[in-house]
């Protein structure tokens, strides 16, 4: 099973933390088994806007645990920490069961649902339907649920990427407007819960 970290913190110098993962950083989280390293700042989230989200993706749960402790001892990233003035604020596990297209572009919406129970051929299923709608506006969507993710767990979530926030909520609004797709979520009790907005910096 695939899984997506999510280290959530706040920075007092965006620069130097954004320079620093383009840098060497980003390098560190894959040599920690981290697949695929992204930084997406929240920019419309409510409480949560400023935040900074380093998200990544690991084969392997054993490395996602191991890597904050196996990172915060070596000194670089000590001392870009520290430089950037980063303040952890929280990190969340989730669990990845479908995707389809590519998580790439300028622009992310996570969107966070309540529903039932669903097994993976369901999932799989749904994730086409979905995507039927979303690629026209999206790159890719990533379909997942919290395992120890605070409020999110046992959430369902799904992280679209796109290189144009306004043809990503238009695909939206049509996909969600679609009779076939409302019965989809009224038979699996889905319930949209929360959006958040990202601008990917690095």
């Amino acid at each position: 099973m695939a899984y997506l970290s999510g280290l959530v913190v706040r920075v007092t110098d965006q620069g130097r933390l954004v320079a620093d993962m383009e840098s060497f950083g980003s390098d560190m989280f894959r040599e920690a088994g981290a697949t695929r390293v992204r930084v997406l700042q929240n920019v419309m989230g409510g409480e949560q806007a400023g935040e900074i989200n380093i998200a990544c993706e690991w084969d392997s749960l054993d490395a996602a645990m191991r890597a904050p402790g196996d990172l915060r001892a070596k000194q670089e990233m000590i001392d870009s920490m520290q430089g950037a003035g980063v303040q952890t604020i929280r990190r969340s596990l989730i669990a990845i069961d479908a995707e389809r297209g590519t998580q790439e572009g300028e622009f992310a919406s996570l969107l966070v649902a309540s529903g039932d129970q669903i097994d993976p051929a369901t999932m799989d299923a749904n994730a086409d339907a979905f995507w039927a709608h979303m690629e026209s506006g999206a790159n890719g969507i990533l379909w997942g649920r919290g395992v120890a993710a605070g409020p999110l767990t046992g959430m369902y979530i799904a992280l679209t990427a796109a290189d144009s926030a306004d043809e990503l909520m238009a695909s939206s609004a049509a996909m969600f407007a679609d009779p076939v797709i409302q019965q989809r979520m009224a038979e699996q009790n889905t319930q949209l819960v929360a959006r958040q907005m990202f601008r990917l910096l690095a």
